[in-house]
């Protein structure tokens, strides 16, 4: 490994990005993932589907991270050419082939029992099949990276045991399987599908000790999800999702997931996040307020308003709009009660409203935990 850093490095100018690949990779494999991950981890990359023929069946997966039933598009066929000028006859060499004859078997055929892919894709052969890129137009910088890795995790995969727990989880968080598969699943777990339990979104480098959990690549990084037990303690930062049957566990965990993100940074300018743990059933019905927004946070007033100040400003506001009183606000910042009185009237002017009201409280709260969610994306 360290000799590939150092040909990238030197040879590659985006070898930073291209190490991201080899890590992210690397961390699947080590979760213990399958090949639905390992696809999804690529098109979540790769920014288009990614496919594999496994020698029984083809199996491809969005950029959104959602398995794809239909067929891979087949090779577009040739532009006909031009009608060549009759040519006088006698001009045609003997065994030459006229214009335009194109044979049956030079385009678009493969052999039997492989799958039908565009030859221009990124592909790589693997122990019983090969995985792709379904890549149109040009190439991106890491294609070749990402189908060389996913290639070489297939392969890992394939050759481990199968039956073990985190492979159950797997699918049975994963929306995009049938019922059945996820009731199979469940009984590999042991869970009655009636069973109520609950799921929870962790960073992939945390794991908790005696309870069935697994990687899972999300179009916002690879997580780690962790099937709660009655008595689990979690360590933080955890996103807890809501109480559900065992049969609707793929809802739980897109949920965790999307409370783990709404989780502050553990400082201004900080990559991680607080070692905090937020419960769904804490949000309530702010979680579907946020959720149904999220498409369009970018665009409301109030989060380009949060996003235009610093960060120390933000935890100024975190703070007036969580204390009992600006007294007591200024105390646990430090500040001159003057100070931030003054600091409160010049940002509810800015604002355009004020955040120690009731609906001020509300507007703010709101826009707090959207204009995370808009980071989130940025981030990416």
């Amino acid at each position: 490994m360290q000799e590939l850093v150092g040909r990238l490095t030197a040879l590659d100018p985006e070898a930073s990005e291209t190490l991201k690949v080899v890590s992210y990779f690397d961390v699947l494999v080590a979760g213990g993932v399958g090949l639905q991950a390992l696809l999804r981890g690529a098109a979540v990359l790769s920014g288009t589907v990614a496919g594999a023929y496994d020698g029984r069946r083809t199996h491809r997966v969005g950029p959104d991270g959602d398995r794809l039933t239909e067929p891979a598009p087949a090779e577009p066929a040739p532009a006909e050419p031009a009608p060549a000028e009759p040519a006088p006859a006698g001009d045609v060499p003997a065994g030459d082939v006229p214009v335009g004859d194109v044979r049956a078997g030079d385009v678009g055929e493969v052999p039997q029992g492989s799958v039908v892919t565009n030859r221009h894709w990124p592909t790589r052969p693997i122990a019983d099949g090969s995985v792709w890129l379904e890549r149109e137009g040009r190439p991106h910088a890491n294609d070749e990276m990402v189908i060389e890795r996913l290639a070489l995790a297939v392969d890992l995969v394939g050759a481990r045991r199968p039956g073990r727990p985190e492979n159950a989880l797997e699918a049975a968080i994963d929306g995009a399987r049938d019922a059945e598969e996820r009731r199979t699943a469940l009984s590999r777990l042991r869970l009655d599908p009636a069973r109520e339990v609950r799921i929870a979104a962790l960073p992939v480098s945390h794991d908790v000790a005696g309870v069935p959990s697994t990687v899972v690549a999300t179009p916002y990084g690879l997580v780690r999800a962790v099937l709660l037990g009655r008595d689990t303690k979690l360590p933080g930062p955890a996103g807890i999702g809501p109480l559900r049957p065992a049969v609707q566990l793929p809802e739980s965990f897109r949920t965790a997931v999307l409370v783990l993100r709404l989780l502050p940074r553990s400082g201004p300018g900080s990559d991680s996040r607080s070692a905090s743990v937020m419960d769904a059933a804490d949000l309530g019905i702010v979680l579907a307020a946020v959720s149904a927004l999220e498409p369009v946070a970018a665009q409301q007033p109030d989060v380009v308003a949060l996003a235009r100040l610093d960060a120390r400003t933000r935890v100024v506001l975190d703070e007036l709009a969580a204390a009992e009183s600006v007294r007591a606000a200024a105390t646990a910042l430090g500040m001159h009660h003057s100070t931030l009185q003054a600091r409160h009237e010049a940002l509810t002017s800015e604002l355009g409203y004020d955040p120690r009201s009731l609906p001020g409280r509300a507007r703010f709260q709101l826009a707090r935990l959207l204009l995370r969610l808009v980071d989130d994306h940025a981030d990416r």
